[in-house]
């Protein structure tokens, strides 16, 4: 019953957020944001801070409830925006996005080896995806966790699909479907930065051991794609700034696994880099570090 009346609660965000205004929207979801971070997720705004104490070590306690305030209420926007997919056109995109370092994916598809853009749950990382497909023009497939509950889950699928993104299952036939992606030269999207499925390895962030998913190292180094870190950063005045990085290297030496724990660690540290930068965009609501963190 519970969860019956969450998906209830999504299509009522998903009407609303059709019919409204943006700015309207944004104006909702900073006061709804600001009610949830003070009274209702005392949980998620206690691993908040915990994870913000670790970005910004030495912090007064003063700026990290401002930041931790912040990623409460861009998440708010953020999930407006996925709910408005559809009022998205390439007009939209090309007035609210601009994209940078576009040169290293079209370097990577001129190579014939296709492309892995793996990005963080930074900004709108949705809205990122979207705009490759429909800002740059090119086909992807993005590897996703599924929501345990059918009825929500095809919700969020047919907003993904919406926008011309082909989804897989990151617990089924994910590798075997991006495999194929990068032979046909195209580009494939993961989220490297949370590993629901238990096989990740342990990297260094933030100067203490973590639990990294290994599928975009491992792709790479099957394949010879480039590994592209990859971020959509929100502006001040909610426009995006998509921003492509230079390729994580594939070491020459060592065997497989050490290569995967190599190029793992190197993207956590561009990953982590660019958190120190954006921390109230880093939209995470469970203790980072936690080696038994499992999704709900």
């Amino acid at each position: 019953m519970k969860i019956y009346f969450r998906y209830l609660f999504f299509r009522l965000v998903l009407g609303l957020c059709n019919l409204l205004p943006q700015r309207f929207l944004y104006f909702i979801a900073i006061h709804v944001a600001d009610l949830n971070y003070r009274f209702f997720d005392k949980k998620g705004r206690a691993a908040v801070e915990d994870n913000l104490r670790r970005v910004l070590p030495g912090a007064p306690q003063a700026r990290i409830d401002k930041e931790a305030r912040w990623v409460f209420r861009n998440f708010a926007k953020y999930l407006t925006e996925f709910f408005r997919f559809r009022k998205f056109n390439l007009d939209w995109f090309r007035v609210n996005m601009a994209m940078f370092g576009t040169n290293y994916v079209e370097d990577a598809l001129a190579a014939g080896k296709g492309c892995i853009a793996s990005s963080a749950h930074l900004a709108n990382w949705e809205l990122g995806a979207a705009a490759v497909t429909i800002l740059g023009g090119k086909t992807l497939t993005v590897s996703v966790a599924m929501h345990r509950y059918g009825r929500i889950n095809n919700l969020f699928m047919r907003e993904r699909q919406a926008m011309g993104i082909k989804v897989v299952d990151m617990e089924k036939d994910a590798a075997k479907q991006m495999l194929r992606a990068l032979r046909r030269n195209e580009v494939v999207g993961m989220l490297g930065d949370r590993d629901p499925t238990e096989q990740g390895i342990m990297v260094n962030f933030f100067g203490r051991p973590c639990r990294f998913p290994q599928g975009p190292a491992r792709l790479s180094i099957a394949t010879g794609a480039p590994l592209i870190p990859t971020f959509c950063l929100r502006r001040t005045n909610d426009s995006f700034s998509m921003v492509f990085l230079p390729p994580i290297p594939i070491p020459e030496t060592g065997d497989r696994d050490e290569k995967v724990v190599a190029m793992t660690q190197m993207f956590a540290d561009v990953i982590a880099n660019t958190i120190r930068v954006h921390p109230e965009q880093w939209g995470v609501f469970y203790r980072f570090w936690d080696a038994d963190w499992k999704p709900e």
